[in-house]
Parts: structure tokens; sequence; C-alpha cells
């Protein structure tokens, strides 16, 4: 029998150490932590490169069984613990434009243009539009609350990514099996008929809510188990714990749905009956999930710098793709464009019909939110998850270099630039600097 190595707890020490400082140099000095984070991540895999007291940090990356079982159930059972659902119910519209029929354009959209325009076929080109379709905004909203922005704005960006993050990797499984089933055909293209594809939007509600069904179903049990064993505060503390990663893995690896929906459908159904909780536990569980989630991003920004610049030199620079690269870049800003002013469009023309214009999303709100569409980890989980078997080896590595790009883009270039941003829509608490 063997055992794991003890260095894997002094790596781990050393960069939850780095985690926990790094979050209070980039507090007093106001940048971003999480894109802090990627940076030294990248600094660190390069170290490791070099000195081999610390080559274990060459090995350390994200992988997809990680991202999705490990880390992901905390931040959306987190996130849906802390949902306001009355507001979510009053900006029900545009959430859900932009998280379902949103991360659809997207897909097509990005997947067509690079299908066109880059080496990629069409099957690869639509598994990256799957994929690059999900949005991570924990930079932004940290800056949000920082800065003062709209409670509104803040609501819209945190809420649609939590549902765009489950409509991204259901989307991604629906394009993957048209990919599987089109290696059957002697022409591949042939899979991408208006007869499948009009089974798609169809198959994608019946995940997206058969799966918030599944993990409220599993939380209501599970709450009722709490109500039993109310007064022993630890006990319904992990009864929550394992609620989160019950609901995520059963929806998620056994009965094919959506492990995001089914965790926010968990967090919700604790949310709703917490009166079953003691007193205690009420007062404690916020801490405790916030204090989980801030560990898991801690983890995955700090990760994700570790993985990108392993990639960057496994699967070659980025400047040998920058043609290709500038393609995509440009494709995920202008589909994210689209979809956040289709949406406010149709929002606002709803409003006027109302004669609500509370309900209206002003052009700055628009153009702050469409400049906050970061990508972060779950996309590169999701491109190392593709199997071989599914794109040749050239355009999966072309693929991998194009999503690690883009991610860099979105956190190096949008997320410097969100507060500059606010300031200059006037949507900071803060007054503008003046002239």
């Amino acid at each position: 029998m063997s055992d794991f190595p003890v260095v894997w707890v002094a790596c781990g020490t050393l960069l939850v150490l780095i985690a926990m400082l790094l979050s209070n140099v980039c507090r007093r000095i106001h940048v971003p932590y999480t894109i802090a984070l990627v940076v030294v991540g990248m600094l660190l895999n390069e170290i490791g490169e070099h000195m081999p007291r610390l080559a274990v940090l060459d090995t350390l990356h994200l992988t997809p069984n990680f991202t999705l079982y490990i880390l992901l159930p905390t931040l959306i059972f987190d996130a849906a613990l802390h949902l306001d659902v009355r507001g979510i119910l009053r900006n029900a519209l545009p959430i859900l434009l932009l998280a379902i029929p949103g991360v659809m354009v997207v897909t097509a959209l990005v997947g067509l243009g690079l299908a066109r325009w880059t080496p990629l076929g069409l099957n690869a080109a639509m598994l990256f539009g799957a994929l690059i379709s999900t949005t991570d905004p924990v930079a932004c909203i940290a800056l949000f609350n920082e800065i003062g922005a709209p409670p509104r704005l803040t609501l819209l960006v945190d809420a649609e990514s939590l549902f765009n993050d489950a409509t991204a990797i259901v989307m991604f499984d629906l394009v993957s099996a048209i990919v599987a089933s089109s290696l059957l055909l002697p022409d591949p293209a042939a899979a991408w008929n208006l007869h499948t594809l009009a089974h798609v939007p169809l198959d994608f509600l019946w995940i997206f809510f058969g799966s918030a069904l599944v993990g409220a179903a599993v939380g209501l049990a599970v709450m009722l188990l709490i109500r039993v064993t109310r007064g022993d505060m630890l006990a319904e503390i992990g009864l929550t714990t394992v609620l989160a990663y019950a609901a995520f893995t059963l929806a998620n690896n056994y009965l094919g749905l959506s492990g995001v929906m089914a965790a926010c459908g968990a967090g919700l159904a604790v949310k709703a009956t917490r009166e079953w909780l003691s007193p205690e536990t009420r007062t404690y569980l916020h801490d405790f999930w916030g204090f989980a989630s801030f560990m898991a991003n801690s983890v995955i920004f700090l990760m994700l710098g570790l993985t990108e610049s392993y990639l960057i030199r496994d699967m070659g620079r980025l400047a040998t793709v920058a043609a290709p690269l500038a393609v995509a870049v440009v494709l995920v800003l202008a589909t994210r464009v689209l979809i956040v002013g289709g949406s406010a469009s149709l929002c606002n023309l709803v409003a006027r019909k109302r004669n609500r214009p509370g309900d209206a999303i002003p052009p700055p709100m628009q153009a702050v939110m469409a400049w906050s569409g970061l990508r972060g980890a779950l996309p590169i989980a999701l491109a190392l998850s593709i199997p071989a078997t599914l794109i040749s080896p050239d355009e999966r590595k072309l693929l991998v270099q194009l999503t690690v790009g883009t991610i860099l883009f979105t956190l190096l270039v949008q997320g410097t630039t969100i507060k500059p941003l606010l300031r200059a829509l006037h949507l900071s608490g803060e007054k503008a600097p003046s002239a």
C-alpha cells in the first residue's frame, strides 16, 4: 500500500498561506484578489520549473473532477444560500434570458465563427463555443461591493453567473453528445441538422429545471433529517455539507442531470426551511459556508494560474496562435455585447409596456454587464475533459490554447478595467474623480 507524499501537504500549506497573505495585501492596495491569485499562480509554476525543491508546484493543476466535484459544489451551495430570492424573482426575465438563450446564442455564434475563421473544425469549434459561454464574475462582484456599485447591477451579474454555470455545462454536454454521434456518420457535419438541433432547447430546459427539482427534493429530505438532530450544531452543519455534495454528485454523476442546478436547488431548500435549524446553527451557517467559499475561490484561482502557466508551456506559447486567439476573443466579446444588449432591449420593452421604468436596464449598466463577462476555471476544466476520441490531437491542442488565452484576456484586461469603467459611467458610490 503506497501513501501520498508529505511534500503535497507542505505544498498545500504553502499555497493556503500565500492565498491568505495575498488576500490581506490586495485588500490594502485595492487590487482584485482573484486576479492577483492567477498571476501569482503563474509565477509559482515558473518558479517550480527552475527550483528542484519546489518542483512539486509544476505538477499541481486543475483537473475536471477536482473542479467539478470538489470546488464547484461549495461555491454553488454558498451562492444559493446568499441568493436574494425576491430580487431574482423581480429580475427573472433578464437573468433567465442571459443564462438560457444567451448561452445558446454564444455557443452557436462563437462556434460557427471559429469554424469559419480558424483551423478548428465545426465539432471542435462548437465545443469551444459551449465551454467558453460560462462566466465567472467573482473578481467583478468583489469590486462592485468595494466601490459601491448599484445593488441591482451586482444582483444581475451574480445571479446570471450562478445559473450560467449550470446552463453552460448542460450545453457542453449536449454539444458533446452531438459531436460523438457525428463520428458515426459518413459526413460528420450532417449531425448538425435541424432535426437534432430542434431537440436541444427541450433537452436543455428539462435538465435545467429537472436538476433544480432533484436538488430541492434532496435538500428537503436532509432538512427533515436535521429536524431530528436539532440542537446539535456540528451535526446540522455537517449534514448541510453532505447535502451540497450529495445533491451535486447524484445529479451530475448518476442521473445525467446538472450538478450545479441540483446544488443550487438544495441550497434554496435550506434557505427556505432555515427555521428548522437551531438558532445557533442559523447564526453559524453563513459564516461556515462563507469561509468554505472563500477557501474554494482561493484554491481555484491560485490553481488556475498554476494550470494556465503549465498549459502554455505544455501546449506551446500563445503567440504561436495569435490570429485564432484574436478571433476567439473578438467573438466572445461581440457575442457578450449582443446577448446583453438584446436581453436588455427586450426587458426595457416589457418595462415600458407594464409602465414600470424601474425595471429597465439603462445603457451604462448594460455596458458594465457586457464588460464583466469574465471567464474562470470552469472552461479549463471542460476543455481538459474532452475525450481524445472526439476531436483530433491538433484541434484539442488549439482548443486548449484558445481557452487559456481567452481566460487570461478576460481576467487581466477586463478584470482590471472594471473599476475605471464603473467610475467613468458614474455607477460607483464614490465620487467621480475630477478632471
